[in-house]
């Protein structure tokens, strides 16, 4: 019996329907206060295969003077980091590496970051992953991709995409505002306070892949690969305060570390100096890989302090106090070894 199955079946006595099991919940970010205490747990998460990450550099993929990306030169460069990544000579071996219990009738899912249109995880990297497992054996019905809201994806271009639309999920269509929506009604604990999880990662979700976006935050100062999950339950505004802690212990919760298969971060284009609202301000023209979160942001913020030098001539930017928090927990590595790849012209 498949994971999502069993979620399934032991959730069937729940009044999925229901109008009233979670009246908190709401479409935007408002704040709504203390949402229940509950006793903190500990969690066991399982360790990263590796703490490589894998950085594919093409200064041609994006350009600074109009921050366009050049889709035509994305699926190459996540392929060659995909067969960096995983030691291997063919996309199809590097996805079963990657996904190596996955079995037919399971589902993928690719979580993006479209909170912000001006900077959000672009379609030409989505769909290179997209494509990339269809050239791999896995039939596209198996693939979804997903987000918070519908309004969010379809201001990204997503929903409007030929491919990736018929594809695209997400927790809360635009009508609903309240209620149970697509959220589980049972919560669970985060940080002493009761969350509630998205369906779409607690029931569609047998093998999940982080696609973020390398982007500044004022409160958590940085949004990469661990922040991402924070679409992944109801009302994250209220997670801001104290978010080192949060963003840490959420990476531990089984719901998204049992599933968590491959970390991406989209730096094709990306927010150096400015609030993770805001337009994209830097074209690093870069896509990484990784296993280990933590990896993979560790080398994001020294990314967006590059650009914040180079394209700016502004000091680094504040760490991002919930990797040393996440590494504590055993989410992923203190350290990490990077392996560059530059594209051809």
């Amino acid at each position: 019996m498949s994971r999502r199955r069993f979620v399934q079946l032991a959730g069937g006595a729940l009044a999925l329907s229901s109008t009233s099991c979670l009246p908190h919940v709401g479409g935007e970010w408002e704040t709504c206060g203390q949402e229940g205490s509950c006793e903190p747990e500990t969690h066991e998460v399982p360790a990263p295969p590796s703490s490589r990450v894998v950085e594919v550099s093409d200064p041609l993929s994006a350009s600074f003077e109009s921050l366009t990306i050049e889709a035509a030169r994305v699926p190459a460069m996540f392929r060659a980091g995909l067969l960096a990544l995983c030691e291997v000579e063919s996309v199809k071996a590097a996805w079963e590496a990657v996904l190596p219990a996955y079995e037919p009738g399971q589902r993928i899912g690719i979580k993006v970051n479209c909170l912000s249109a001006r900077a959000a995880s672009s379609l030409a990297l989505t769909q290179a992953v997209h494509d990339s497992l269809v050239e791999a054996g896995i039939e596209p019905e198996a693939i979804f991709v997903w987000d918070r809201t519908e309004r969010e994806l379809g201001e990204a271009g997503f929903l409007s995409d030929e491919v990736l639309g018929p594809r695209c999920q997400y927790t809360l269509a635009k009508d609903e505002t309240a209620d149970c929506a697509g959220y589980e009604c049972e919560p669970v604990c985060l940080s002493g306070r009761k969350i509630y999880l998205s369906r779409l990662l607690t029931r569609e979700t047998d093998h999940l892949i982080n696609l973020a976006v390398m982007k500044n935050h004022d409160t958590a100062k940085f949004t990469g690969c661990l922040k991402n999950h924070y679409g992944a339950f109801s009302r994250p505004g209220d997670f801001h305060d104290n978010c080192a802690e949060h963003i840490a212990q959420l990476n531990t919760l089984p719901a998204i570390s049992s599933v968590s298969r491959l970390q991406v971060l989209d730096a094709l284009l990306g927010v150096c100096k400015a609030d993770t609202n805001k337009p994209a301000d830097c074209a690093p023209g870069r896509v990484l890989l990784a296993f280990d979160p933590v990896a993979i942001d560790r080398r994001g913020i020294e990314i967006r302090d590059e650009q914040r030098f180079s394209c700016y001539d502004l000091p680094a930017g504040y760490p991002a106090e919930y990797l040393d928090r996440a590494t504590e927990l055993g989410v992923g590595a203190a350290s990490y070894e990077l392996v560059r790849i530059d594209m051809p012209p």
